[in-house]
Formats: C-alpha cells, structure tokens, sequence
C-alpha cells in the first residue's frame, strides 16, 4: 500500500490532490489542521493494483515487450473474450498481433462505457460521502468528532430538515445522556426532545377561532375537532366567518347538517351576538375564520366579539422560517395552542421541531390524514416523536 501526506489551504484542494495522484481509490486515513502553518493535512492510502495509472502502464509493457518472450494467445474468429472492462483488458493484453484486432472486434464497447461511467459514479459519490463526512464531523464539538455514530445522527437530524445549530445541540446532549446514563443513542435522543414538547393539558376553552394561512386546513380540522368532541359527548356548535371564501360556507353547512352542528355566518357583530345567544346551551362553539383577512384589523374586531380564545394551524409542510412568521403574527395572550396539520404530507418534520425549540408552542392536536375522526388527535409528545423519528430512522440511530 502507497502512504502519503497531502497539504493544501483548503480540505477540497487537498482532496483534488489526493485524486489527481491516487485516483478514485483512495482511502483518508487521517485528516488535521496544522495550528503552525494553517493548512490542512491529510493522510492518504491507496492499494498499488488501485492506482490510475497502473493498468496503462502493464498494458504498455506487456505490448512493448518482444512477441518470442511472451506469445499472444491464439483466438480463432468469431471466439467471445467476454465483454466490458474485463474483454478490453484481456485484449489489450494480447500484444500485438492479428489476433490482438480480432479480440478487440468481440469487445462489447457499450459494456465498456457503461463500466467506466458506472465506476466513475461510484468514485464521485464515495468523494462526496468522504467529503460530506468531514464537513459533518467538523460541525460537532472536538470532543465528538471522533464519534462515527454521533455524526451519523447529525446528518440524519438534517435530514428532517432540523436546523443545523439545533440538530448539533440535540446531538451532543444526547451523547452527554449516553454517557452519563448509558442505553442506547436513540433512546436518549427521544429523552432529549421529550420535555422541549409541550402538550396542552386540561379542559377545552368554550369558544375557540380556528386561525391559519391559506391552504393551512382550518375548516377540515374545524370539523375534525367537532367530530372529536362529539365522541367525547360534547354538544357542538359553529361561527363562520369566512364569507368571502367562495364555497367555504357551503361546505362547512354540508358538514354542520351532516353531523348536527348548528350553525351561524356572521358579518358583524350584532350578527355575533346572536350567535352566541343562539348557542348559548354548546358546550364548544368553534369558530372558522377568513384566510384573505388572517389576523387583519376587521377579523380582530370580529374576534374580539366572540370572546374566543385562538387555535393556530400550522402545516406541516411549511418552511421553519414561515412557521416562525405565522406564528408570530399569530402570538398574543388569546392563543390557547396549536394544531400541527397535513403531518402525512411530508417525511421531514424538523421545521416544526424548530418552531418547537425556538418558541415553545402549546401543542394542541395533531391532523395525521383525511380520515374523520380518526386521523385527528389530541397532542402528545411521543407521538410527535414517532412521527419525527421515522422506523426506518429510528433503526438506525444505534447500528
């Protein structure tokens, strides 16, 4: 095996260096920076067999040397030598000869491309995997660095679309956890996050407003949580106030007669008034809101005539910095908590993890799938957890 050491100021130069004179094969054995010149050095190996030019240079030999030393081997017409790199090397081998053009004639040359693009792209991705690993490793504290299996969990946590300050942060405690306590890695990365996620707890409000953004789902989880609360024996009634919506109101009167809800749509708030006398026996009055006026000054108005406390929306499948942006719009001492939705459109939950860590949001329920009621559910941590930590994840946090 050929050892050498490689320093350039950045680690992709000293990685072009290392696969300019080693090739695809290489192997990083050792990777520093050097505190007195401020370059970065890397220890490489490659097999001798393994290096770029070695198969050139025996093929060129083996030609070059006299034919009364080593006599080609005889290949009858229309005899296979096999196909791909396998063919193409026995050929070249032949020396030259009448017999070296006939072996190349049974050369199957697509095989052969398809082999040296198949090899090629197996060189990049193993440089990629080797290169991403050292980004990665760098990203943890020194003291972790070396941690084959803490590293492999970060780039899992980003995989989630966790942000990367907050994955590292869930990674090193957990491994302080494993540590301290001992089990398994998994284990205590679900022990981690288990306390940051905060349930609510206790009696519904009588009056909630469904809030949300456009597309958030607020009336099918409105119906959602009357389903749910009539299975709870609750008499249930409803306020919409998204008249401008085409077709809102009319769908939210097809479930309201559906299911026995009564039903109001308010435009001021005399009409509001009403309502609440007429509902005045409901255990819960739900109210569905307007999108086009979310959180505007009329809607507020309006709001405030109900006596409400406030149920945001948030869609699973938004962006962390537009959660944040909802949710602050949103944030004031009416919000009660907070429904995750469409949570079985997207395999990446770690932009609600982030909302989780960075603000701490009451979680109310959960929306899991267009079944009624049964994909609606009241919030509990380790169910976000396992919807977080996929199986196919999870099983892999501790091989």
């Amino acid at each position: 095996m050929r050892i050498k050491r490689f320093a350039a100021q950045t680690l992709p130069m000293v990685i072009e260096r290392i696969k300019e004179e080693f090739g695809l094969g290489a192997v990083i054995l050792s990777q520093r920076e050097n505190p007195e010149n401020g370059l970065v050095e890397v220890t490489a190996g490659v097999r001798e067999e393994d290096l770029p030019d070695n198969l050139a240079r025996k093929a060129h030999r083996e030609s070059e040397a006299p034919l009364a030393a080593k006599p080609p081997k005889p290949v009858s017409p229309g005899t296979p030598v096999g196909s791909g790199l396998k063919a193409y090397r026995n050929a070249a081998s032949m020396g030259r000869s009448a017999n070296k053009e006939s072996a190349l004639d049974s050369v199957n040359w697509l095989e052969v491309k398809e082999e040296l693009v198949g090899s090629i792209n197996s060189g990049i991705g193993q440089l990629r995997e080797l290169i991403l690993d050292l980004a990665h490793r760098q990203s943890l504290s020194e003291k972790w660095r070396d941690r084959g299996d803490l590293i492999h969990l970060y780039r899992q946590l980003l995989a989630t679309s966790l942000e990367p300050e907050l994955a590292r942060d869930l990674v090193e405690k957990a491994a302080e956890s494993l540590a301290a306590w001992g089990g398994e890695l998994g284990g205590q990365l679900r022990r981690t996050v288990r306390p940051l996620l905060r349930a609510k707890e206790g009696a519904w409000p009588r009056t909630l407003a469904i809030l949300g953004p456009s597309g958030s789902g607020k009336t099918t989880v409105l119906v959602k949580l009357a389903a749910l609360a009539q299975k709870k024996g609750l008499k249930v009634s409803a306020i919409t106030l998204d008249t401008l919506k085409l077709g809102a109101a009319g769908q939210l009167a097809q479930y309201a007669r559906i299911m026995g809800l009564g039903l109001k749509a308010c435009q001021s708030r005399a009409e509001l008034d009403e309502a609440r006398e007429l509902f005045d026996n409901a255990d819960l009055i739900l109210v569905d809101t307007s999108t086009r006026d979310f959180l505007g000054a009329g809607q507020l108005e309006l709001l405030a005539g109900t006596r409400a406390q406030t149920l945001l929306v948030l869609p699973a499948n938004l962006k962390t910095e537009d959660l944040m942006e909802v949710y602050q719009r949103a944030m004031g001492p009416d919000l009660w908590a907070v429904v995750f939705s469409k949570l079985d459109e997207t395999k990446t939950l770690g932009g609600l993890l982030s909302l989780i860590i960075r603000v701490g949001p009451s979680l109310g329920f959960f929306s899991t799938g267009p079944r009624i009621p049964e994909d609606f559910s009241v919030a509990q941590a380790d169910k976000f957890l396992d919807l977080w930590l996929a199986p196919q994840m999870e099983e892999g946090l501790d091989k």
